[in-house]
């Protein structure tokens, strides 16, 4: 090899090599100190790209959890109050089976009156019927004001399958012999074009439907990541809407009408209805449709306790999800700290020996002044 001093060859290859193994070296520190495999686009473009997409979708799903979760406490809330108007159903079932025994003193100076008007009825089932109205005011209280996050829950603002028709009530005044005017507390449904021909008084009266309450619990817009939440109207005016209008006695020979739903006078709501009680055939027939209104009221709580049921599989499913692609994104984006301890162990030990060789390149020109002496 000829001796130059303009150009030390391998100096410059001892330069590029240390260089070399500096920048490794660096880059293993930086995985290291940050554990990311993947810091920034130069490191891995395509692994980058499909590692952010990842991020996004276990950002979804972890959400979507949160929000099946939060639905599930909406529906637990909302069964919650359920219960409380069970209980009041129950109760009221048990007022009018004393009220259908014959046991219990009619009172009043005209007895006649006191068996065929809701106004009139004796001392102790008055006392029957005080509490009926004072539980039926209860159940359109709760119906106003039960709410989860300021949501109404039971007033019919959330609904499900209404939105085509509107609910109206027409209310009839009582008859007590067969003279006079009909009895009759008559519930139907009227589409909403219809309601311009109800008069004023009618038009009170309307229970407008609302829309289901919509779950986001997948990572789509898609319909099949959204769920529905219906719950209907608790008020007393549609708690109690199939209820037959009329319960029949014979008194003489007059046949009497006496209504089963009539307008509750101590209920804050406007609309409120309570059950008459106030005298045995009336009682008798309460006691009976009442059940029927108890298993309306189950079959809600049935369909909510399914809903809330399918919520926890939902969770369960979005997070097995989220846990596998945040298992998968792991892989592309972490740093092996094993292996790249092992790579800078390497490169480090790789760079001090390109130092000494450096050291010794550049003593190597100085052996030309042994030629110049």
């Amino acid at each position: 090899m000829s001796m130059v001093v303009r150009t030390n060859t391998m100096a410059i290859n001892a330069n590029n090599a240390l260089n070399k193994n500096n920048s490794t070296v660096a880059g293993n520190l930086e995985k290291l100190s940050t554990g990311f495999k993947i810091n920034r686009a130069a490191d891995d473009a395509s692994g980058l790209a499909i590692s952010e997409k990842m991020k996004a979708q276990i950002k979804a799903l972890d959400t979507a959890s949160k929000n099946a979760q939060d639905g599930a406490s909406l529906i637990k809330t909302a069964e919650g109050y359920m219960g409380e108007v069970h209980d009041m159903l129950n109760r009221i079932v048990e007022l009018a089976e004393k009220s259908a025994n014959g046991t219990y003193e009619v009172g009043g100076a005209d007895k006649k009156a006191a068996t065929e008007d809701y106004g009139n009825a004796g001392v102790d089932r008055k006392a029957l019927q005080d509490e009926v109205d004072q539980l039926t005011s209860e159940i359109d209280r709760i119906a106003s004001t039960a709410n989860f996050n300021e949501l109404k829950l039971m007033d019919g603002s959330m609904e499900n399958g209404r939105a085509a028709t509107t609910q109206v009530l027409k209310y009839t005044a009582a008859s007590t012999s067969g003279e006079g005017e009909s009895a009759t507390t008559t519930p139907a449904s009227i589409s909403k074009a219809a309601i311009s021909t109800l008069s004023a008084d009618d038009k009170k009266d309307v229970v407008q439907s609302g829309n289901s309450l919509t779950l986001q619990i997948g990572e789509t817009s898609g319909p099949s990541d959204k769920l529905s939440v219906g719950i209907k109207s608790f008020h007393t005016d549609s708690l109690f809407a199939d209820i037959a209008g009329t319960a029949q006695s014979k008194n003489g020979t007059a046949t009497v009408d006496h209504q089963l739903v009539v307008k509750n006078e101590s209920s804050q709501y406007s609309n409120g209805f309570t059950l008459n009680i106030s005298n045995q055939d009336a009682a008798s027939k309460v006691a009976e449709d009442v059940r029927k209104v108890i298993n309306d009221v189950s079959s809600q709580r049935a369909s909510l306790g399914a809903l809330e049921n399918r919520l926890d599989y939902t969770m369960n499913n979005l997070n097995t999800a989220s846990e596998n692609i945040t298992d998968a994104n792991s892989r592309i984006r972490d740093t092996d700290m094993a292996k790249t301890m092992m790579q800078y162990t390497q490169g480090n030990t790789l760079t001090q020996a390109a130092q000494a060789m450096l050291a010794q390149a550049n003593q190597a020109p100085s052996s030309v002044l042994q030629l110049l002496q």
